[in-house]
């Protein structure tokens, strides 16, 4: 598939300064990574593409999925067909969105500490509800993790996470002083994050999908997708 046709589609979070942006083919085949503009992204083009995006503040990179945040974004309808350029620019390429290395465990000596602590004292703790964490890598003091089951996509999570697994393992490992959530909590079973999009003819919030096949002025879902399907304009990849 040429990467002019890959459609792009941008969903609203609760969070109104992300964006996720999802594509119809793979970006990531492995553990989720993010960066931020502080991060390396020298082995990482997409990222580095997006961050050079003076309204872009962090990038995390899932599967299909791209989540942005904003650096102060009022409107993400009216930068998307920017940031799905973008995309697809790197798309083109053929070069992968991260390089292999990016997606180490990081520290591994952190790292088998972490590990074993969540495995052998964290996950058994939150099992009763249903809940898994994962530990992906560790790097300058950062433990990233995805949580599953219960915990993906459940209101208390980013209490259980911070108040409790942070502060056991920070007291427990000397070198790491924060855990980072990088879980889709939009995809969990009951995910508090999904938004109801807004009905054609009403302008919406979040990161668009404000107009829909009715209307001619094209936009929708952050105009992201490739060619005019609509009277004016970008179309919106919804349909």
């Amino acid at each position: 598939m040429l990467a002019q046709e890959i459609r792009i589609r941008g969903e609203p979070t609760a969070d109104p300064q992300k964006c996720r942006f999802v594509l119809e083919a793979e970006v990531l085949s492995r553990s989720p990574v993010s960066f931020d503009r502080e991060s390396d992204t020298s082995k990482a083009p997409l990222a580095e593409r997006l961050l050079a995006l003076p309204y872009i503040a962090g990038v995390s990179i899932s599967g299909s999925a791209v989540t942005l945040t904003g650096d102060n974004v009022e409107s993400w309808p009216a930068i998307g067909k920017e940031i799905g350029g973008v995309i697809r620019d790197q798309i083109k390429t053929g070069e992968p969105a991260v390089e292999e290395e990016v997606m180490d465990i990081g520290d591994a000596d952190l790292f088998t500490q972490v590990d074993l602590l969540i495995k052998n004292d964290v996950n058994p703790s939150i099992a009763s509800h249903g809940g898994v964490i994962t530990l992906h890598s560790v790097n300058d003091g950062k433990a990233f993790v995805t949580m599953g089951g219960g915990c993906q996509g459940c209101s208390a999570s980013s209490i259980t996470l911070k108040q409790g697994v942070e502060s056991y393992i920070v007291a427990k490992v000397d070198g790491v002083n924060e855990i980072v959530d990088m879980t889709d909590h939009s995809e969990g079973e009951n995910p508090y994050y999904t938004q109801s999009l807004p009905q054609a003819g009403q302008t919406g919030g979040g990161c668009g999908c404000s107009s829909g096949a009715s209307q001619s002025g094209g936009g929708g879902c952050c105009s992201t997708d490739a060619g005019p399907s609509q009277g004016g304009g970008g179309g919106c990849g919804c349909h």
